[in-house]
């Protein structure tokens, strides 16, 4: 079966899959050093359109924020819950000692004469 431009379906998957290989040694190129090239530049250099670029880099971004957004929650998560078990162990502190200073029985106070 032939598609468009004549190619076979096998020739348009290979041509899907060196775009792709193509796509994925920018995105490597681009994470070394996001600095070094305008997203026109590395289209040039990838042989890839400026849209397709600012879009696989955006979402990479995108993706990465997310990731550190996660962890900084995550992170919130556990020291919002260290915090209260510390709270937690400074009440039970101050309860013990409390309980240690109570008198245990016997007479309290100064006596009196009756």
């Amino acid at each position: 079966m032939t598609w468009l431009n004549g190619k076979s379906e096998e020739e348009w998957a290979e041509i899907w899959r060196q775009e792709r290989l193509r796509e994925d040694e920018m995105l490597a190129f681009y994470d070394e050093a996001p600095w070094r090239l305008t997203k026109k530049e590395l289209a040039k250099k990838f042989n890839l359109r400026p849209t397709r670029v600012s879009l696989l880099t955006r979402r990479r971004d995108e993706r990465r924020h997310r990731e550190r957004m996660a962890a900084a929650l995550e992170m919130m998560s556990f020291t919002a819950t260290a915090e209260r078990l510390w709270m937690d162990l400074g009440w039970l502190a101050t309860e013990l000692e409390k309980r240690a200073n109570r008198p245990t029985g016997g007479m309290t106070g100064p006596m009196k004469s009756g």
